[in-house]
């Protein structure tokens, strides 16, 4: 049976698989000073009680992973770890592999679609912005393990919105759940809307896009826009086959998956214009589905 860990900030969610299914699942509420020794004394407990026998274990982190060690986990406050050692100490000679988080779900996404072994590209629409890239069925990490940070992309050079990185103008400044509330504040005035004072929450912004507010529609044009650029870059590079759209943001549905899909056929390369553009399906189950086959 295969083992796959999603790591958050507070708990983190693992996996029981076999045969690309998660057969059972455990919560784990951790602390930072011992969060690995958590997960895996909480897990060693319940495998033992369940008599399941683990074969390997897959590990998606939040942040930025070289091999099985931590380079930064900024949103959890880790640096400079080593993974293996400690799930060795509780699960001895198991195989260990890690890698980014957005990375898992791409490949998690992927299995849980018909063809295992074709390419393929995640992006997470979240607080900020992720991405993963899979090809013939392999997550690909990249020379300095930071494939798939197209967060940091410079896209937007009409609003070039100081970015968390240091950048202006990164794709997250405006397609993340805080890039929403950015642009919807600077152009509420603009327009006649039902969204009142100081807007806080993307959610709003797009529960109001979708009963046609004219703000709400102008702020997911701007996002839709910006990835359907973004996608056509990227597409470009790496010749995947789709582009799974996830994180909060993508809870907007059709309305924001079509638009982008529009504007990446308005931007792409006539030889890339048929690719799949669509929404990830697994939500939370991606992170451990992919983890779990890394290897």
């Amino acid at each position: 049976m295969r083992l796959g860990v999603d790591v958050g900030g507070t708990t983190v969610k693992v996996g029981f698989i076999d045969n690309y299914e998660i057969v059972d699942r455990l919560v784990v509420e951790t602390k930072k000073e011992t969060l690995f020794d958590d997960v895996f004394v909480a897990v060693k407990e319940y495998a033992t009680k369940k008599n399941y026998k683990i074969d390997g274990i897959g590990v998606g982190l939040p942040g930025h992973v070289v091999g099985t060690v931590i380079d930064r986990l900024p949103n959890v406050g880790i640096s400079n770890l080593d993974v293996k050692p400690i799930a060795n100490k509780y699960f001895p000679g198991v195989f260990v592999a890690c890698t980014n988080d957005a990375n898992a779900a791409a490949l998690g996404e992927l299995l849980a679609d018909d063809d295992k072994k074709a390419s393929a590209y995640m992006i997470t629409l979240g607080t900020g912005v992720g991405g993963g890239l899979v090809i013939d069925g392999k997550v690909r990490d990249g020379s300095h393990s930071n494939c798939g940070e197209i967060g940091h992309m410079f896209v937007d050079y009409v609003h070039n919105y100081k970015c968390s990185c240091g950048l202006n103008g990164c794709l997250e400044t405006v397609a993340s759940a805080t890039g929403i509330v950015r642009v919807a504040n600077q152009y509420q005035h603009e327009f006649k809307t039902t969204l009142e004072g100081e807007i806080t929450s993307a959610k709003a912004v797009i529960d109001a896009a979708k009963a046609g507010d004219p703000l709400g529609l102008f702020v997911l044009d701007v996002v839709a826009d910006s990835l359907g650029r973004s996608i056509s870059i990227i597409e470009l590079a790496v010749d995947v086959d789709t582009f799974y759209i996830g994180g909060g943001v993508s809870n907007a549905g059709d309305i924001l998956i079509n638009r982008i899909a529009d504007y990446y056929k308005r931007y792409a390369h006539y030889a890339v214009k048929d690719i799949n553009i669509k929404r990830a399906k697994l939500g939370n189950d991606a992170g451990m589905l992919g983890a779990a086959y890394l290897w």
